[in-house]
């Protein structure tokens, strides 16, 4: 057969021999033409057979194994499509490829599938050979037999060799899909799925490279490993998910693991033992169980680069070693991450981390902004923190656009960092050029430019290109800076200036030209200012109107503008010489004047300038009232005395109120009080440095709190107020926040409202005190209560529900929490502490008679780390843990994680039923969990 083969090289050979030698040779040959083709045809003979030969199957070899045993080092023996049922042992040095069509013209292994099915006999259906090839074959049904007097089996059964395993299909094979041991194999853009144990099995001292595979729905792990002595793997650019185990679990493994997807697997993503494991710039999200786990926690592998995200457990599970420069979030069955809260914190690093620590070593909590996870694309949006955030070494650069995106900087996960796969294909897109907003100056003033706007939509580095256009004559204007974000010029000449941007990205491309306009007049605008009006008016008084500073930058003549915008509604005075330098104002009724101002230079007016006063007087039976009498709330407090009563009728008042002394603020139709939502700290409403007696707050809706930690619907400053009855929602972080010395803030009392869709509902911290009773705090996105900071309050009595933790410890506090319904969140209750730097004397947490029921994955969790003894008793703690269903963390009531709990924390006399998995858990010396028993009191029914 192959005999044949060679005949028709034979053939070609002395057709390009006749066509291309000279003529004079030709001549010879014709004289004698017998004796020159045998001379050519042993010529021939002996250079074929210093070269490579293509053997075909079935064409030349009925079989595979025939055109095998067949072939010599070099050759390579060319499957046509069909298949063919057999155990294949390659050959050491013969490349076997798959993927021809019949007649041996085309390969498209897709298109020609070639097929070993191992059904027939048993056993592995290929074994390897050294640097031997199999590409572009479909390999099934590999089984368990005794071969060689060996238990083996697998879809590719590697021992002691080196084979190229490439382009192949493998699944359906038992055990696995590619087993090695003591081997060095190289696998590289295999699909390898639906095996019945792994899809790649390593074990004693293999030596495998896993480049560039799908591995995917394999019933154990994507890639596992077996008996010692430890293997040695480098995994770079696979695919790995829905296996169910781990994506890649290493028992007894060490080696490189770099950019690769991993999602969806059972248990974890990647699961190490032996160490040292590098881990660099993967992606590692949705799986199971944690993202990264190691088991034993002395170990220290090399974690970097990496996104982590959406595990149902910890994002990396270590006892806080060897990770650096990855990005976090959404871990531990938590929607969203929110870094400044230690219990979120703690669930992204399996309890290891609180709001600081993880920072030390530039780590990251924050929405990755994949291009769209639903459909498994793990790509960066330009805007994603991941972009230029990883270790700025030279080593861990970016070196291919697309996939990487930004500068040269390290993007975190799959798509950055020097091993990508260079996507050259992918469509490069022009960038935007955006330079800002026209805008009116006026001569001599500094126009400032700013081209932060423009974009690139496939996030790439710009560059900007700033050019004047034109300018009026005679300027002499030239921009600061043509080649930055940010620019500037002297609008030095009155007229008009066009400015152009064009920006590029790194590859070239430029925006189209976009242009801003300035207009810079000669005539500024006059100011108006009224001067400070005098504090005590009276009843009676006329007022005359001070005006303080008002003029004109170009020295022209004003005329002035008074009104009157705002007096009480018993009211009927007015303004007399309201176009005078000076009017009055009589004062016919109690309350509060507003008058504004606004001059004219006899082209412009200025814009407007607004005061009020407000009448000094002992309210009838101390009652204000808003709007009648004052236009705001901050009007009718800053004219109280102590103990008044101030009315706000129904509507919006978009204010920061400010309480600064004892006053009883009562709503009329739930009036509105919108701080505005701040990007920042701000409040809807302060009570501060009231003391024990501070005054109520009733029948309000209370919003519009700023964003950051310390912004508040309510912020309780040092005082004891009353706040009931009032609707407190949709603050950007705090609905209610207690704050304070204990002695000043303990007689606080927030009852009887409905707290609900802000960050925290109710905060505490700074040493306070406080009562929280029969409220309804429900919808909250990370903690219905919140208590750090030393605080002790007493939480008792209120339902709780739907929140992310229904009442969770962070820092040192000591909450009583008693009486309370907690049902429908994630965590009931999370008692979930750090030791401080400063002392502090321990005090007991006690948590008590609590109905938590029907959680999500845990009713209490108690953690390790906790500074305080903790009393866990009478509390009924029934059907939680039925969603996650997780073994750790989860179940009726946690006691210690992830190490074993102080010994003064005591969990008894609770009555546990139908918690899933786990009534109770509790961690010991060694780490390992006890179960206990449910206890339920005679006669009790959940």
């Amino acid at each position: 057969m192959k005999a044949t083969a060679l005949s028709d090289q034979k053939s070609s050979f002395l057709i390009y021999f006749w066509e291309h030698f000279p003529v004079s040779l030709n001549i010879t040959c014709a004289a004698s033409l017998t004796f020159c083709l045998v001379l050519l045809s042993v010529s021939l003979g002996s250079a074929a057979s210093a070269e490579a030969a293509f053997l075909r199957v079935p064409d030349d070899y009925v079989e595979i194994q025939q055109g095998l045993n067949a072939a010599q080092k070099g050759d390579t023996v060319r499957v046509a499509e069909g298949v063919f049922y057999e155990n294949v042992s390659m050959k050491d040095g013969v490349i076997l490829e798959g993927g021809w069509n019949k007649d041996f013209s085309h390969r498209d292994p897709a298109a020609f599938v070639s097929t070993i099915d191992g059904i027939k006999n048993g056993g592995w259906v290929v074994f390897g050979a050294n640097n031997a090839v199999l590409d572009g074959f479909t390999i099934i049904n590999g089984s368990l037999s005794d071969q060689g007097g060996a238990t083996s089996g697998a879809g590719i059964h590697c021992r002691l060799t080196s084979p190229i395993i490439r382009n192949n299909i493998i699944r359906n094979n038992e055990p696995g899909g590619i087993y090695c041991k003591e081997s060095a194999a190289t696998i590289e853009n295999n699909r390898i799925y639906e095996n019945e144990k792994a899809g790649i099995y390593a074990e004693r001292g293999s030596d495998l490279k896993i480049y560039g595979n799908t591995i995917r729905d394999n019933k154990m792990s994507g890639i596992g490993t077996g008996d010692l002595p430890a293997s040695k793997l480098d995994v770079r650019n696979n695919r790995i998910h829905h296996n169910l185990i781990a994506g890649i679990n290493l028992i007894s493994a060490t080696g490189t693991f770099y950019n690769n997807i991993i999602y969806e697997n059972a248990r974890a993503g990647i699961r190490c033992n032996l160490m040292p494991v590098e881990i660099i710039n993967n992606t590692i999200t949705a799986n199971y169980r944690a993202g990264i786990m190691g088991v034993d926690p002395s170990l220290t592998p090399l974690i970097k680069n990496n996104i982590i995200s959406h595990n149902q457990k910890s994002g990396i599970k270590l006892a806080a070693k060897g990770y650096a420069y990855n990005l976090l979030y959404a871990n531990n069955l938590e929607s969203e991450s929110y870094p400044e809260f230690i219990w979120s914190v703690r669930r992204q690093f399996s309890g290891y981390e609180d709001e600081e620590s993880y920072l030390t070593q530039h780590n990251i909590i924050a929405d990755p902004l994949y291009v769209d996870a639903t459909a498994h694309d793990f790509h960066l949006r330009p805007v994603s923190p991941g972009i230029d955030a990883g270790d700025s070494a030279a080593l861990f650069n970016d070196k291919y656009f697309g996939p990487s995106m930004g500068a040269e900087v390290n993007d975190l996960g799959a798509y950055g960092g020097p091993f990508a796969v260079s996507e050259t294909g992918r469509m490069n897109h022009s960038p935007q050029a955006n330079p800002g907003a026209s805008q009116t100056v006026y001569i001599e003033d500094e126009v400032s430019l700013d081209a932060s706007g423009s974009a690139d939509p496939d996030g790439d580095t710009l560059f900007f290109f700033w050019g004047i256009l034109s300018k009026p004559p005679n300027s002499v204007a030239a921009l600061s800076d043509e080649n930055s974000a940010t620019t500037s010029f002297i609008a030095d000449m009155p007229g008009e200036f066009t400015v152009q941007l064009r920006v590029r990205d790194r590859f070239g491309a430029v925006s189209d030209p976009q242009t801003v306009t300035i207009i810079a007049r000669e005539n500024r605008p006059p100011t108006a200012k009224i001067g400070a009006i005098r504090k005590k008016i009276n009843l009676g008084d006329v007022v005359t109107l001070p005006l303080y500073d008002s003029g004109d930058a170009d020295g022209d003549t004003l005329t002035y503008k008074w009104e009157l915008t705002y007096k009480p509604i018993a009211s009927r005075t007015s303004l007399a010489g309201s176009t005078s330098l000076n009017p009055t104002l009589a004062v016919d009724a109690p309350g509060c004047y507003t008058l504004q101002l606004t001059v004219n230079d006899g082209t412009i007016d200025s814009i407007p300038d607004s005061a009020h006063f407000c009448t000094d007087y002992q309210a009838q039976f101390g009652i204000r009232d808003v709007p009648g009498q004052y236009p705001t709330i901050q009007t009718a407090i800053d004219s109280s005395f102590d103990g008044d009563i101030i009315i706000v009728q129904k509507g919006i008042y978009k204010e920061n109120v400010i309480v600064d002394r004892v006053v009883n603020l009562i709503g009329v139709d739930w009036p509105v009080i919108d701080g505005g939502t701040t990007k920042g700290s701000g409040e809807a409403l302060h009570i501060f440095y009231v003391g024990e007696d501070a005054g109520q707050v009733q029948g309000f809706v209370i919003t519009g709190g700023g964003t950051a930690p310390l912004g508040h619907g309510i912020r309780i400053w040092n005082s004891s107020p009353e706040i009931f009855n009032n609707k407190i929602m949709r603050n950007g972080y705090v609905g209610v926040g207690i704050h304070g010395k204990e002695r000043l803030t303990r007689e606080t009392r927030i009852h009887d409202n409905f707290i609900f869709e802000n960050m925290v509902g109710v905060g505490n911290g700074l040493g306070c005190g406080g009562q929280i009773y029969r409220n309804y705090i429900y919808d909250n996105r990370i903690a219905g209560v919140g208590a750090k900071g030393l605080s002790s309050p007493i939480i008792s009595g209120n339902k709780i529900y739907g929140n992310f933790t229904g009442v969770g410890s962070r820092g040192v506090a000591f909450p009583h929490i008693d009486q309370n319904n907690i049902y429908d969140n994630v965590f009931g209750i999370s008692i979930n502490q750090v030791r401080p730097l400063e002392p502090f004397e321990p005090r007991q947490v006690q948590i008590t008679g609590n109905f938590v029921s029907r959680n999500q994955q845990g009713g209490i969790f108690v953690s390790s780390l906790n500074s305080n003894p903790i009393v866990v008793s009478e509390n009924t703690v029934d059907s939680n843990n039925h969603e996650s269903a997780e073994l750790e963390r989860g179940g009726g009531i946690i006691i210690g994680y992830p190490q074993h709990p102080r010994p003064d924390t005591l969990a008894e006399n609770n009555f546990l039923s139908n918690n899933k998995n786990y009534n109770q858990q509790n961690y010991s010396l060694s780490g390992l969990t006890s179960i206990v028993e449910p206890e339920r009191p005679a006669g009790y029914t959940p």
